[in-house]
């Protein structure tokens, strides 16, 4: 078994943005003493060792860095792994409750415990687990630095927490979702915690958000598959750009109330339109190009009359307060019919050569229209 004690006393300490002196400071040792642990020629008593330990917030075997222990845990993490899917629940939980005493301080055993403490909690339905599972995965955050990704481990399990205390206490997983709600990615979460809850107006301002960001993520998806289709510069990619336009463009026109008023549903169809007319153009399907253009060229001039990023009261299934608004802004334009030609300029930027060439024709038509 070999021991990396000295690189693990090292790895830690710079996880915790310390210097070697700060180290030795903390411990009332020399920065000799600290040097040597790290050189490795030389090593810290029992005391000290437990201590390092628990400053580090790993465990001492951890702290050690034993390769077979490595093996172990995976083994361990594995074996549970296989006994939830064979429904073996009751074994599962007694595997898990062994390996937690024998690596009470390693974060891989503390989060696979934690997992099978909420798996069968939710198919048994028993609290008690649900409260040992919300222990295990607090306690794994104090050693996230064992992690080889702590951002988005620390996420998902403080995700998994506020899901977790919704059964038993919505109000505190109310709390917790807010806490982690990053660019609205509990939305869906927290609304749903307020309809349960009695709270039906705050519910549906939450789905309005949710809403909102199904339509963001869209156009987001729709556009970005359509780059990499066209790219292909096949005759089939062609045809399924146009197909992811049209579901695309299908949601942007059902989720309208009225497409003669401008909001950023507007801008969302121009861009669908002018995407679909470049397919169509590779595919020399000049009249159905056309039309697209023109269809987009009417929309732009009417929006440009009277411009609006909004999408309050101008969507379906708006349920927005009176002073919740949502303004979109991009790099499509200042007005739409300029919005447009940067549509067409940004091509040669994220195309291949190639496909530009095919599309020659769109352009040219454009700036003859508009």
């Amino acid at each position: 078994m070999q021991i990396k004690l000295n690189e693990n006393i090292k790895k830690y300490r710079k996880s915790m943005n310390l210097t070697q002196e700060e180290l030795a400071e903390a411990f009332g040792v020399t920065v000799g003493a600290v040097s040597k642990w790290e050189s490795g020629s030389n090593v810290p008593d029992i005391l000290t060792l437990m201590q390092l330990a628990d400053f580090f917030s790993i465990s001492v075997d951890v702290l050690l860095g034993y390769s077979m222990s490595s093996k172990n845990v995976k083994d361990i993490s594995d074996r549970l792994d296989a006994l939830l899917h064979e429904d073996k629940y009751d074994e599962a939980i007694a595997e898990a409750e062994k390996a937690l005493v024998r690596y009470p301080g390693n974060f891989k055993i503390l989060t696979s415990c934690a997992d099978a403490y909420h798996i069968v909690s939710g198919i048994k339905d028993l609290k008690d687990y649900r409260d040992k599972a919300i222990e295990l995965y607090e306690s794994s955050l104090r050693y996230i630095s064992q992690s080889d990704n702590p951002d988005q481990e620390s996420f998902s399990i403080k995700y998994r927490i506020a899901t977790l205390k919704g059964r038993d206490n919505p109000e505190k997983s109310l709390e917790e979702f807010k806490k982690i709600n990053y660019q609205g990615i509990a939305d869906i979460n927290i609304a749903n915690i307020l309809r349960m809850t009695g709270k039906p107006e705050e519910a549906m301002e939450a789905y309005t958000r949710v809403l909102v960001s199904i339509l963001v993520k869209t156009l987001e998806f729709s556009t970005e598959m359509f780059m990499v289709l066209v790219s292909m510069d096949a005759a089939k990619a062609y045809k399924e750009a146009c197909e992811v336009m049209d579901w695309y463009m299908t949601i942007v026109d059902a989720t309208s109330i009225d497409r003669s008023k401008n909001s950023y549903l507007s801008k969302m169809k121009i861009m669908g339109l002018v995407f679909k007319s470049l397919a169509l153009c590779c595919l020399k399907k000049d009249d159905e190009m056309k039309t697209c253009i023109d269809t987009a060229l009417e929309i732009a001039k009417q929006y440009d009359k009277k411009p609006s990023n909004d999408f309050a009261g101008k969507i379906k299934f708006w349920h927005g307060s009176k002073d919740y608004h949502i303004s979109l802004y991009d790099n499509f334009g200042v007005g739409a019919v300029a919005g447009i030609d940067n549509l067409f300029n940004m091509g040669p930027k994220v195309l291949p050569p190639k496909v530009i060439k095919k599309m020659e024709t769109a352009l040219e038509y454009w700036n003859s229209v508009k």
